[in-house]
């Protein structure tokens, strides 16, 4: 099966990451791919604030709306990695962190809402606080699909193992990790996490991310991933704008299994 991971760098203007959404659900799928998969915030990315004031319901969300439409179109898999969706609590209006896998007819077929908060001091200059926005999601995700088994996950997620072992647990053999993984961790732990991931549950790993400069100045780290369930980096896009492909068979995931007596 040919995937296709969409490295992107995601701005302050809604329209603008519509249109290369866009573009790269045709292009992928005229490369072929079956499925093709969008990093965290691929709809936008903004400071709390503004995120919070550019955000919408999951009903009226036009990036959902315009995916849903192109997958349809071009029957082709979606992954959006996450987008934000407002959720009201009591009077207080937050968002969700939410991935949306949408089949080769445009229907939504699960959504996950991120469980880990990237609370985190990265440098003095550089503090995220995502709980101060966002509410943290409680259910564990594994759609499965005619194309495979997919365990939803979402960035910061990627440091707690244990969410990962239950996805295997549940019976996923794709997992995917979208991601705006920040500049300075990233070149230290964003191979090296994947990895592991991708190891100790025998999973595939799809990890498209987000690359570049962005609001204020923020950098992300990029170099999208596809990984084997051996742990072997099968393509990498670096540091550029680009989309990677990949053909990966889901037997392997058994197989290694079957190896390691799981």
């Amino acid at each position: 099966m040919k995937v296709a991971l969409v490295q992107m760098t995601s701005v302050s203007d809604i329209e603008a990451n519509i249109k290369s959404i866009s573009i790269s659900i045709e292009k992928a799928a005229k490369n072929n791919a079956k499925i093709v998969l969008f990093p965290e915030n691929c709809s936008f990315m903004g400071s709390g604030k503004v995120m919070l004031e550019n955000a919408y319901y999951e009903k009226t969300h036009p990036t959902l709306r315009v995916a849903r439409e192109l997958a349809n179109k071009y029957n082709i898999f979606v992954l959006l990695g996450s987008i934000s969706v407002l959720k009201k609590i009591k009077s207080i209006l937050k968002m969700n962190n939410r991935s949306y896998f949408i089949d080769d007819k445009g229907k939504v077929l699960d959504k996950y809402d991120k469980i880990n908060m990237f609370d985190a001091v990265i440098s003095k200059k550089e503090i995220y606080k995502e709980s101060n926005r966002y509410c943290a999601g409680k259910r564990i995700v594994v759609v499965k699909s005619k194309i495979g088994n997919f365990g939803l996950s979402i960035c910061y997620d990627i440091r707690f193992p244990g969410l990962y072992q239950k996805l295997a647990e549940l019976g996923s053999n794709i997992i995917t990790i979208p991601s705006a993984f920040t500049e300075k961790t990233g070149k230290d732990h964003w191979r090296v996490l994947l990895r592991s991931r991708a190891i100790e549950t025998f999973c595939w790993v799809l990890a498209p991310a987000q690359v570049g400069i962005h609001y204020d100045g923020r950098k992300t780290w990029g170099h999208s991933m596809i990984i084997d369930p051996w742990g072997r980096v099968v393509a990498e896009a670096k540091k550029n704008k680009k989309i990677i492909y990949g053909d990966i068979d889901i037997g392997l995931s058994n197989k290694t299994k079957l190896l390691w007596g799981r």
